[in-house]
C-alpha cells in the first residue's frame, strides 16, 4: 500500500494545470492530438470548440489544460456566448481516467466562472458517449436538450425557382440595424445582440447577412467559413413574418450563395425542441450526423464546495 501511495504522490507532483483565454499554436496541436486519441477510443465524431472570439467577455479564461510533465492528458474548454451559462466540453486520455483529473479542471473552470458571475454550466456530451454520460451522472446534472449537427446532401438539394427575399451582406454601416434585427428575431437584449454582432464582424472567417423583403429587413443569418466546411448559424425571421415561407427562402438563399462560391460542405445545427426548423432542414437536404446532449448544472454553493473538496 505504501508503494502505491508513493507512486500516486509522484504522479500528482508532475501534474500542472494551465488556464488561458486563448490557445497558442503548440497548445492547439496538443489539444487536437488528445482529441484524436479520445475520439478513436470512444468512437466519437465531435470536437472541441476552440474559438473564444464569441465569448461574452474576452478576459475570461475558457481553456484548462492538465499536463503530465510536457504531455497533455486532459483538457476542458468552455463556450460562453452570454453571461447566463457556459457550455463545457472535455476529454481525458483513456489510461488517465478515473483519477479525478476532470474534476480538478472543472473546479478551476467553475472558480473562473464565479469571477464573472456565470450561474450555470451545460455539459455537452455526444449521445453515444458512455464515458461522458457516466461523468455527467456523477454530478447529477439534469438533461436539458439535444442539438443535432447536420450536413447538406448536395444531391438532395434543389434551389427555389423564385425568391421574394434578397440577401444583404452586413458591412460596418449596417451594424446598428443588424443588432436591432437580432434582438427582434431571438428576443435578446440590446447588449447581448451588440456583443454577438460586433464580435462576429471582427472575424474575417465569419459573415453576416440580412434578409430583405422589398426594402424591409425581416431576417438574419450568419456563416462560419473557417476550414473546408461551412457552418450556417443564427438564422431567423422576425416574429411578424414567420409561417409565410420566408425562413425557407432565407435558408435557400444562403445555401445558393455558398454553393456559387464553391463551398459545398455545408453544416447547420438545430435544437431538438425546434421541430419546425428540424423539419425545414431535413426537407432542404440536411441529414443528422451527430447528436449532442446537453445537461444543465446550477453552480450553487453546495456544488462549488463539493468540487473544491474533491479537487483538493
Amino acid at each position: 500500500m505504501w508503494g502505491v501511495f508513493v507512486q500516486k504522490c509522484q504522479l500528482e507532483t508532475r501534474m500542472t494545470i494551465k488556464s488561458c483565454s486563448s490557445l497558442s499554436k503548440r497548445a492547439i496541436e496538443d489539444v487536437l492530438n488528445l482529441e484524436s486519441v479520445c475520439m478513436d477510443h470512444d468512437n466519437l465524431q465531435g470536437s472541441f470548440f476552440l474559438d473564444p472570439s464569441l465569448n461574452f467577455n474576452h478576459r475570461i479564461k475558457s481553456f484548462f489544460l492538465l499536463y503530465d510533465k510536457s504531455n497533455l492528458i486532459s483538457m476542458l474548454s468552455m463556450f460562453i456566448p452570454t453571461e447566463l451559462e457556459a457550455e463545457i466540453t472535455a476529454y481525458t486520455l483513456p489510461k488517465f481516467r478515473g483519477k479525478g483529473f476532470f474534476k480538478s479542471l472543472l473546479a478551476k473552470a467553475v472558480k473562473e466562472l464565479g469571477e464573472f458571475n456565470v450561474p450555470e454550466v451545460l455539459f455537452v456530451c455526444e449521445s453515444s458517449s458512455v464515458a461522458g454520460k457516466r461523468v455527467v451522472d456523477s454530478f447529477e446534472a439534469g438533461y436539458d436538450h439535444t442539438e443535432y449537427y447536420m450536413s447538406l446532401d448536395n444531391v438532395s438539394y434543389t434551389s427555389l425557382q423564385e425568391y421574394r427575399l434578397r440577401l444583404l451582406k452586413v458591412e460596418k454601416k449596417d451594424l446598428e440595424k443588424t443588432i436591432i434585427t437580432n434582438m427582434k428575431v431571438f428576443s435578446d437584449s440590446y447588449e447581448e445582440s451588440e456583443n454577438l454582432i460586433i464580435n462576429r464582424f471582427k472575424l474575417k472567417h465569419r459573415e453576416q447577412f440580412l434578409g430583405i423583403l422589398g426594402e424591409v429587413i425581416i431576417g438574419i443569418v450568419s456563416v462560419n467559413l473557417e476550414g473546408e466546411g461551412v457552418s450556417i448559424f443564427g438564422l431567423g425571421i422576425e416574429p411578424e413574418y414567420r409561417c409565410k415561407g420566408y425562413g425557407k427562402e432565407l435558408l435557400h438563399l444562403i445555401i445558393d450563395n455558398l454553393l456559387q462560391r464553391g463551398r459545398s460542405e455545408i453544416n447547420i445545427e438545430v435544437n431538438s425542441e425546434n421541430a419546425e426548423a428540424l423539419k425545414l432542414y431535413k426537407s432542404t437536404g440536411f441529414h443528422i450526423e451527430i447528436a449532442y446532449e446537453y445537461y444543465r448544472l446550477k453552480l450553487v454553493k453546495e456544488v462549488i464546495e463539493k468540487l473544491s473538496s474533491q479537487s483538493s
